[in-house]
């Protein structure tokens, strides 16, 4: 079978590339990985000017757009028709991040808790500088391994 596992990494465009840095990493906590296309070679490769972005091992890239892009009123939060990334927490983290939220003056709507049956516990739901849809959750599942990694040597005969 040809199905993918998982996502490596992504990318969000921004209107502000050095606010989008400040933000993913002071409010969120990423760490800057490296910067595309601040050296010559690079525009002569038609890269496209980015930051790349470590949130805990995930690379996230942060990537400079026209002026153009669409942003909705800023008194909407959630974006529900609208592309939104999530990031998961552990429980016990979830709390820092509402304090950084608040700390930083970025508006938000949660916690807001989910279904008892479902595997997401709570999420706060915000935007980044350009108006990105963010939300930050943790996982009811969270001890739950996925895609665990099968052992060699699986007792086939051969």
């Amino acid at each position: 079978m040809a199905g993918v596992e998982s996502i490596s990494h992504s990318g969000i465009c921004v209107h502000d590339l050095k606010a989008a840095e400040d933000f993913y990493c002071k409010i969120l906590g990423a760490t800057v990985h490296s910067r595309v296309n601040f050296k010559t070679q690079d525009a002569l490769r038609g890269r496209s000017v980015h930051t790349s972005l470590m949130l805990d091992d995930y690379l996230f890239a942060v990537m400079l757009t026209e002026d153009w892009m669409d942003v909705p009123p800023p008194e909407t939060l959630r974006g529900e028709n609208r592309v939104r990334h999530a990031f998961c927490v552990p429980k016990g983290r979830f709390g820092g991040i509402l304090d950084q939220l608040r700390a930083g003056g970025v508006p938000f709507e949660g916690p807001v808790s989910h279904p008892q049956h479902g595997p997401f516990g709570e999420s706060v739901y915000f935007r980044d500088p350009t108006g990105n849809f963010l939300e930050v959750l943790w996982r009811r599942d969270e001890d739950a391994i996925y895609n665990e990694v099968q052992p060699l040597g699986h007792g086939g005969g051969g």
